[in-house]
């Protein structure tokens, strides 16, 4: 069963925003309803919530009669941060922790995702995926240029071509016009935009000891604090603004986030590692690497998608990471710079042993001490476990969980965070969870692009049937034909049924939804011949299915 459990019917994108959504987190499930925010606890608990802009103020967290585990958080003001602190009672596991919440904002909830590689738009199940190329620092500019109140950058690794031109200019220019700009950036590594930036805009380095790792992040936070809850937006993803990293050859990814919420969140993390809330840094106060804690929200509801926000170390990413793969029902896609993590090695390896096939990997030529790529090579399979064969370096950190499958939990797991020991322990890195097929999909596109560059064969999870008990619901007649299908079903359905179809390398090359459905015509006469995989998802469940074009 999936910890993140939709409990509208997924597949019916344009109710979500409607319907209440749930996420699980580590002490209680999170459910979303239009008017409040429930909390169900797995054990009894002794809760408070507190509210207001220190979050020190106590508001009213009613616990259900009718359920003395649910507790209930109503009539709060969009994107308010709320912290819980409680008690677990019983079952072995007591102690006062702490967790906190994201009230849903009045933004737009609009997820934008860019490449600067191809993408195999083959693959789109609806939005094709935007491939920049050399462009993406122009895209990131674009954002700065359109900054009006606070701009928070936090950048390992940057360059720009002069104070006057490139991603450097832009900042001066927004810090000329009036916008609050505060800058960290990594203590070890020579950024060369850093000394460009104006004198006069605040700039904090990460501490450089042996108790510290990299200040990996890639984000930045626009107009968090926006009276207008369509101005904050959060950019963040896998890519450097180095030339090679944001223009190429690297490979790499930006996702931008409109959401009042998220960006409040991510300024939390930022303010941490910043030790204030003003235009102006306290080292002294300021949280790095293993010292930061885990105190930001890691459930938020945008536009009615359930997006998962993890900083690292202190909010245990790479248990996230294990938990995403171990989630996926039908197939599991995944593009990583590196996995040096041998418990993640091992849920890919269990995850393909226990019958999950459709496990796919590309990874980059580059060898690191502790690399799990030749293991997982030897259990999986070299053909599963492909190494990246185009120039520069193959840099995103992504995972792309059931993109054919509409009635699980598509998801897509995608930040700074490498898989590795460093990351987990040392590093500050964010990663976010997206759990929405359409973004997924973007991300499958560019996946699909560099495993089958690489020499890898897409594995269409879709190609074995459902027993016969479960696919004898619906007939599929004539089967074989040369072009004109009938799918019948035994009895009418009520509601909204979802067919979809895919030829033998996974391309959806059909998609229509039906109400009421008992019998549908299919035209593939435009089609090659061949094997053509039938998925029909309904409230009833998902049915996979063959048809032959001859």
């Amino acid at each position: 069963m999936k910890k993140h459990v939709l409990l509208s019917i997924l597949f019916l994108q344009f109710h979500l925003f409607y319907s209440q959504i749930s996420s699980k987190e580590r002490d209680y499930i999170i459910t979303y309803h239009p008017q409040r925010i429930d909390i169900q606890f797995t054990n009894p608990v002794i809760a408070k919530a507190y509210g207001g802009k220190n979050r020190d103020l106590e508001i009213p967290f009613e616990n259900k009669a009718s359920d003395q585990y649910t507790y209930t958080l109503q009539d709060l003001p969009p994107s308010s941060i709320i912290k819980l602190d409680y008690q677990l009672l019983g079952g072995g596991d007591e102690g006062f922790r702490t967790g906190f919440i994201a009230t849903p904002s009045k933004s737009s909830g609009t997820i934008e995702v860019f490449f600067n590689h191809p993408v195999d738009t083959n693959y789109s199940q609806g939005q094709n995926a935007v491939n920049l190329g050399n462009t993406l620092d122009d895209k990131l500019i674009s954002y700065i240029n359109g900054c009006s109140s606070t701009l928070d950058i936090a950048i390992y690794n940057s360059f720009s071509p002069s104070a006057t031109a490139g991603i450097a200019g832009a900042i001066n220019d927004a810090f000329q016009r009036g916008v609050q700009v505060r800058v960290i950036y990594d203590g070890g590594t020579g950024s060369t935009m850093i000394p460009l930036l104006n004198s006069a805009i605040p700039k904090l380095a990460s501490p450089k000891n042996i108790n510290y790792g990299l200040m990996h992040n890639k984000f930045v936070v626009f107009d968090a604090n926006a009276a207008d809850a369509n101005k904050p937006l959060v950019w963040t993803g896998s890519t450097n603004w180095t030339v090679v990293q944001i223009d190429g050859p690297d490979k790499n990814s930006a996702i931008v986030i409109q959401d009042q919420s998220l960006a409040l969140g991510y300024q939390i993390e930022f303010e941490e590692m910043w030790g204030s809330s003003t235009a102006t840094p306290i080292p002294f106060n300021s949280r790095f690497g293993p010292y930061k804690l885990d105190n930001t929200p890691h459930t938020y509801n945008i536009g009615g998608r359930i997006v998962n926000s993890y900083f690292s170390p202190s909010d245990g990413a790479n248990e996230k990471i294990i938990e995403a793969v171990n989630s996926a029902d039908t197939d599991l896609n995944i593009a990583t710079m590196l996995i040096t993590r041998t418990d993640i090695s091992s849920a890919l390896i269990d995850k393909y042993s226990n019958g999950l096939h459709a496990t796919q990997l590309v990874m980059d030529t580059q060898n690191p001490q502790g690399n799990q790529k030749a293991l997982l090579q030897a259990e999986i399979g070299a053909a599963r476990v492909r190494t990246d064969a185009s120039k520069g370096v193959m840099h995103h950190k992504f995972m792309v969980v059931d993109n054919y499958n509409s009635l699980s939990d598509p998801l897509v797991l995608v930040g700074s965070h490498n898989w590795s020991s460093a990351a987990e322990t040392k590093n500050d890195e964010n990663t976010l969870i997206v759990h929405d097929l359409n973004i997924a999909n973007q991300y499958y596109q560019a996946f699909a692009y560099l495993y089958q560059l690489s020499g890898g064969v897409i594995i269409n999870p879709l190609s074995v049937a459902n027993s016969p008990e479960l696919a004898n619901h619906y007939f599929i007649y004539p089967n074989p034909s040369t072009g004109i299908f009938n799918i019948k079903s035994e009895k009418a359905v009520s509601g909204n049924t979802d067919i979809r179809i895919y030829d033998a390398a996974g391309r959806r090359i059909y998609h229509q939804i039906v109400s009421q459905f008992s019998k549908s015509s299919i035209d593939l006469t435009n089609q090659p011949n061949g094997i053509y995989y039938v998925v029909i998802a309904n409230e009833a469940g998902v049915n996979h299915l063959k048809m032959i074009k001859h």
